[in-house]
């Protein structure tokens, strides 16, 4: 089993004059060779000695120019997904061991403090079971009372379990619902795979009444969620569950659950699209430039596999009084850890990696291709024995050191070929500075901020982070 190998970050320590710094390390992102076994990383949340804060002077390096007056968003937090693949693979282990995993994720001394939990509502296609939903029926059947809605599967399969332990370790998580597809009887085809929610009003306001459901029986069971999305990827039909749900009819289903809400107490929020950059502007105006729309939606989220992150400072400007989340994209290496800053850089207030556990079989899931590494790979023959893969560290320079509530400041981008960046003022008032060098050789840069500077070399394929009063 993976142990953290680093030392502990000790929030108390007096950075009056100092900045302190961690350094992870890149080593064949995305290959598939981490699947087979484990392999060493030269610096892994690796704590560097204390920097000491100078005058500003002249130097042959590059300069990152760090302006604390000039604030942006407010970030909700980092996180990953507890997809049934990865309670599936969970599920095989110890409970000992299975603990230290979670807490691997979610503990902020421990592990990384990962905050943001994404779970699909049913079935995605990352799941080691039959496609199922809360309300499955046999063919030509409907159930408009939803008589015969039961989570009873997610208790069966220790997905409510699962979550409920990460809860107890982390009471600070906020937990991020996305269903896949409605119920097969509710939509054109009569499958969970392709098709689209029937027309009327009557089906609008069943799928509605169906998700409130949802999140009610989660929270009996203790489980509050947070925020949830009303259809993954609604401009996507394909062989996994899945369901095309055009802007206008997602904006009759955000008034109507809305509504729903209302009517029960429950203050989950609503985020509408969750799917790519390229579609964004062109899928959410037709809600947002609604009234009723515009008020319905708490927030938009995005994913990152098609277009650009600039899509998301266009929103911002748009609609500035709409959160922007990104709910999904796995990335690897330090141009991943480039591609994460860059989303806070154009404002998304939380970033979450999509699967967390596969096995060494790249197992099990239903996806239509092939995935690459994720955050901890497990022995498919020695379920208790795990590894961790680089992304774990590199992911947790941003979650280890952005508390809930950061403001993102204003900084200078840096460029690919030395460094780039992405600065964060906490809620305690300490400055964190994520520092990426994408090249293969050791980069010097400075920051200058407020009249002083600091000055580091990073080394090659490693992100930094710096950490200041």
């Amino acid at each position: 089993m993976n142990k953290m190998n680093h030392a502990a970050i000790n929030s108390n320590t007096s950075r009056n004059s100092e900045v302190e710094v961690w350094y992870s390390t890149s080593l064949a992102p995305g290959g598939s060779q981490w699947f087979s076994g484990p392999h060493e990383t030269k610096h892994r949340l690796s704590q560097q000695s204390a920097l000491s804060w100078t005058s500003p002077e002249a130097a042959q390096s590059t300069a990152l120019l760090v302006t604390p007056e000039h604030r942006y968003q407010e970030m909700l937090g980092i996180g990953t997904s507890i997809e049934e693949t990865t309670i599936h693979n969970l599920a095989k282990m110890s409970p000992e061991n299975r603990k230290q995993v979670l807490r691997q994720l979610v503990d902020p001394e421990a592990g990384i403090g990962l905050n943001v939990i994404r779970i699909a509502i049913g079935t995605s296609d990352f799941t080691a079971e039959p496609f199922y939903t809360y309300n499955d029926l046999p063919e030509g059947e409907t159930d408009f009372e939803l008589e015969r809605f039961t989570i009873e599967k997610d208790i069966e399969l220790s997905i409510i379990e699962t979550i409920q332990q990460l809860i107890a370790m982390a009471p600070d998580v906020r937990i991020l619902a996305s269903p896949w597809s409605p119920p097969a009887w509710m939509k054109t085809n009569g499958d969970l795979k392709r098709g689209m929610l029937k027309d009327g009003q009557a089906y609008t306001d069943v799928l509605a009444k169906y998700y409130r459901k949802s999140i009610q029986a989660y929270a009996e069971h203790g489980i509050p969620v947070f925020a949830m999305t009303m259809q993954n990827e609604p401009l996507l039909e394909t062989d996994y569950p899945s369901c095309y749900m055009p802007p206008e009819r997602q904006k009759e289903l955000a008034v109507a659950l809305k509504r729903e809400f209302a009517e029960h107490g429950l203050e989950t929020k609503l985020w509408i699209f969750d799917h790519n950059f390229i579609d964004a502007m062109a899928y959410v105006t037709p809600i947002l430039n609604d009234p009723d729309g515009f008020a319905a939606a708490d927030g938009i989220a995005l994913h990152d596999y098609e277009g650009s992150p600039e899509a998301m400072s266009e929103l911002h400007a748009a609609y500035p009084d709409k959160p922007i989340y990104l709910t999904e994209r796995s990335v690897w290496g330090t141009a991943g850890a480039d591609r994460i800053a860059q989303y806070f850089r154009h404002y998304a207030c939380s970033y979450n990696a999509w699967v967390t556990m596969l096995d060494s079989r790249i197992g099990t899931h239903q996806w239509l291709g092939t995935p690459g590494p994720t955050l901890f790979i497990q022995d498919a023959d020695q379920a208790d024995v795990s590894w961790v893969t680089p992304e774990y560290y590199l992911l947790g320079q941003f979650s280890k050191f952005i508390r809930r509530g950061a403001v993102r400041v204003g900084s200078t981008y840096g460029s690919a070929e030395a460094v780039t960046n992405v600065v964060f003022r906490n809620p305690d008032g300490e400055y964190v500075a994520i520092v990426i060098n994408q090249s293969e050789t050791v980069q010097p840069f400075r920051v200058l901020c407020e009249g002083r500077q600091f000055a580091d070399s990073l080394p090659a394929s490693t992100v930094g982070t710096y950490r200041w009063s």
